[in-house]
């Protein structure tokens, strides 16, 4: 049922850094919640769906106290706390075709296969998630994206990404720099990711602070991860004993998904190659397949895996 609500604002100053710059924050308010919401006069009019709207005008109300009680919001503050408000996070509550969260440019990610829809599910459903297919098939992007979901609504205190580093032709020990600079490189579509979805000062403030921690697979022996969603990416490249030691480093409040391309193992044998048939059937633990009919890069990029697949098979 469509409802129409207008709210009146008294201090025009607190009105203007609500508003943001050419409506900024209120046209991250209707991408979010698909309804049409504008300003005039003091005032902000709101109308759509009517719990929709009811979240925009709680949102907005909560807002509004901030910048009252003398703090400065920017665009992800106010995607933050409808997010917030409308509990989007809760994965209990929320369907794989449901979108997972808006960009900083204001762009929603969905799933966009059954299979990734699945996959989406998934990890809100489990503790533990592996997330098997070929390149382009969304594994880590969607992982990343769920993650920063469960960050933003409260879910998890901080984010952990890792993947091994493992030499693909050239070895790491003639990477010029120290240890950390080394293994850059190897975290780089990790960041390519992140960057895609947040703007540029939020990711380095939750970096400084700790928030989002990346970092190569060797880091992580010895450590107990509470309240995190902890990403695994590249995992076919873990050995029996690093799968063992990952899974381990869970602790109480954290999930995990690991990310694995069977297709391209670098090193002598996968750890994950009879996993599933360990693991399997375990509550709160789940394999997700996704094959090439799940890839959403370039339309050639799909055709140029089933091209690959189909002459290493004869």
């Amino acid at each position: 049922m469509s409802n129409i609500r207008e709210l009146e604002f008294d201090d025009i100053n607190t009105f203007k850094i609500l508003v943001g710059e050419y409506e900024e924050n209120l046209k991250s308010i209707g991408r979010m919640l698909d309804i049409s919401i504008s300003s005039r006069g003091g005032k902000i009019f709101l109308k759509g769906d009517e719990e929709k709207v009811d979240i925009a005008e709680r949102a907005i109300k909560e807002l509004c106290h901030e910048i009252e009680e003398g703090f400065a919001i920017s665009k992800s503050d106010v995607e933050n706390k409808v997010l917030e408000v409308s509990k989007l996070g809760d994965g209990k509550k929320l369907k794989g075709d449901d979108f997972i969260v808006v960009t900083y440019r204001g762009k929603k990610v969905y799933p966009r296969t059954e299979n990734q829809r699945r996959y989406v599910e998934s990890m809100y459903k489990n503790e533990i998630v592996f997330s098997f297919g070929p390149a382009g098939t969304g594994k880590t992007y969607l992982a990343i994206a769920v993650a920063i979901r469960y960050l933003k609504a409260g879910h998890v205190a901080k984010i952990v990404l890792t993947r091994p580093a493992v030499e693909a032709g050239e070895k790491i020990g003639y990477l010029p720099g120290g240890i950390l600079e080394k293994v850059d490189p190897f975290m780089r579509p990790i960041y390519d990711c992140l960057y895609d979805i947040l703007d540029y000062r939020e990711f380095t403030k939750l970096m400084s602070r700790g928030v989002i921690e990346i970092s190569p697979i060797a880091f992580m022996r010895g450590r107990t991860l509470s309240d995190s969603f902890i990403i695994v990416d590249e995992a076919q490249n873990l050995t029996y004993e690093q799968v063992k030691m990952t899974l381990t480093r869970m602790g109480t409040g954290s999930r995990m998904v690991l990310t694995a391309d069977l297709s391209q193992v670098d090193i002598q044998k996968s750890g994950l190659i009879e996993l599933e048939k360990i693991l399997g059937g375990i509550e709160g633990i789940e394999f997700i397949h996704l094959d090439t009919f799940d890839v959403v890069r370039h339309p050639v990029v799909s055709k140029v895996i089933q091209a690959f697949e189909k002459y290493e098979k004869k």
